[in-house]
């Protein structure tokens, strides 16, 4: 469970995820597909291209800052989310990569902002989200 702490941080970030979360998951991907190239054929290029995906992560990131107090919340559209990362194979071994690029890119959006306090509570919950959507997608491959 996330501690209090931490649900205060990432409640703090709300603003700056709203205002800048299309810069940081932009800067997200961008780092990404330069460090670990083998997952871009994971994402779709035309969603990429037209800034579709960047939105829709920034989005999602800001649900999560918005929900953190009650995480069921955002339950339906993890699973949604889910069923398409199962269309595009992602797999376990992937969150790592994606969490680690995450946290660059917040570092790299919000500078002196990312203090070591924002990047290990933005390191828990998405090792606390990232394990949900693990669990979810698990289901959803074990059904097909």
């Amino acid at each position: 469970m996330l501690d209090f702490k931490v649900k205060s941080i990432i409640k703090d970030c709300v603003p700056v995820l709203r205002e800048r979360g299309v810069e940081l998951t932009e800067n997200f991907y961008d780092l990404m597909f330069t460090n670990n190239p083998e997952v871009r054929p994971l994402f779709d290029e035309d969603r990429q291209k037209s800034g579709k995906q960047a939105k829709a992560l920034a989005a999602s990131l800001l649900a999560v800052a918005q929900n953190i107090d009650d995480l069921e919340k955002i339950l339906p559209t993890v699973k949604k989310i889910g069923e398409s990362h199962v269309k595009a194979k992602v797999l376990p071994e992937h969150y790592p990569i994606v969490g680690k690029n995450l946290l660059l890119a917040i570092k790299k959006t919000l500078g002196d902002a990312a203090t070591d306090d924002v990047i290990n509570a933005f390191s828990e919950v998405y090792t606390y989200i990232s394990k949900i959507f693990i669990d979810v997608e698990k289901e959803l491959y074990n059904n097909l």
